[in-house]
């Protein structure tokens, strides 16, 4: 048997066996600062200390002199969306709601400080989501260990703010990052596009776009962004896939010089030379030919 301990955002502990609850401690909403600061930290492990440990002086805490950058804001703004716009007499202002998760929302996504029934200006909405960006832009700063370019801080600023900071400290996208794997690194945006184990179109949207702006590409496409008949080689055990797309696509390849047989069947041969392809032209190496390896292509 397991046990573990989950902190909920009410404040209560609640220690598990084997997922079921054997004890729980009330703290009254006290919790707080604690539950943030285990989103926001980069450590692997805590400890209790001894109570008579006097605790040692520290500085001021880090705060990074990275801002998230224009093109950020816009990926943040334009997937978050500004939710319960609504005019008043005094103008135009937006209503907390309630996300998917029962969390108060408000603006652009943000959360703190914010209870149903709140009401705020588009300016103060802009102003919050600052705001809430500096604690993301602070982890991103403590996080990364290599030199990184302006598109690339705001990239992982704009996945963070999305999937949160200690999906960041924990993920493979940080690892191969600081391995200096760049290409590598963008990649790993794409695994992100689930929640509850389901893809969503619109994080399979979001990571795209982040994942270009990282490369500093261009990301607008993604805003629409359709996934077309998956072209790519079958699993162990399951049908070729076959048609006359895959023929399109194997044509392209030998125009792009490689060496194969067009006959329509996505085998062993078309998928190493995709792969090649993709490397060529710094796309994800995945040998799917989705999208962006047929646009590549010219199809």
């Amino acid at each position: 048997m397991t046990r573990r301990l989950e902190i909920f955002a009410d404040g209560s502990l609640y220690e598990l066996e084997d997922e079921q609850p054997v004890k729980v401690t009330q703290t009254e909403g006290q919790v707080q600062l604690l539950i943030e600061a285990l989103q926001f930290t980069a450590a692997e492990t805590f400890a209790i200390a001894p109570t008579d440990a006097i605790p040692r002086g520290v500085p001021e805490p880090r705060a990074s002199t990275r801002n998230t950058n224009q093109e950020a804001l816009k990926v943040i703004k334009s997937f978050e969306g500004l939710h319960k716009l609504k005019q008043g007499p005094e103008g135009t202002y937006v209503e907390a709601y309630l996300d998917p998760v029962n969390v108060p929302t408000i603006g652009w996504g943000c959360t703190e400080g914010v209870f149903i029934g709140m009401k705020i200006t588009v300016a103060q909405a802009e102003e919050m989501l600052k705001k809430e960006l500096r604690k993301f832009e602070a982890a991103v700063a403590d996080a990364v260990k290599i030199d990184i370019n302006d598109n690339q801080f705001s990239a992982l600023v704009c996945f963070s703010y999305n999937v949160g900071a200690r999906s960041l400290f924990e993920s493979t996208l940080l690892k191969r990052l600081n391995e200096g794997k760049i290409q590598e690194a963008a990649d790993e945006f794409l695994r992100w596009d689930k929640a509850g184990g389901q893809v969503f179109l619109g994080l399979s949207r979001r990571r795209r776009a982040e994942r270009a702006l990282f490369l500093s590409q261009s990301w607008e496409e993604f805003l629409t962004w359709e996934p077309t008949r998956v072209l790519r080689l079958a699993e162990s055990g399951q049908p070729l896939v076959q048609g006359d797309d895959v023929r399109q696509v194997q044509k392209a390849l030998i125009k792009a010089g490689f060496n194969l047989q067009v006959d329509g069947i996505f085998g062993k041969d078309t998928d190493k030379a995709v792969r090649q392809f993709q490397k060529q032209k710094n796309l994800t190496v995945d040998g799917i030919a989705g999208v962006q390896t047929q646009k590549a292509l010219g199809l």
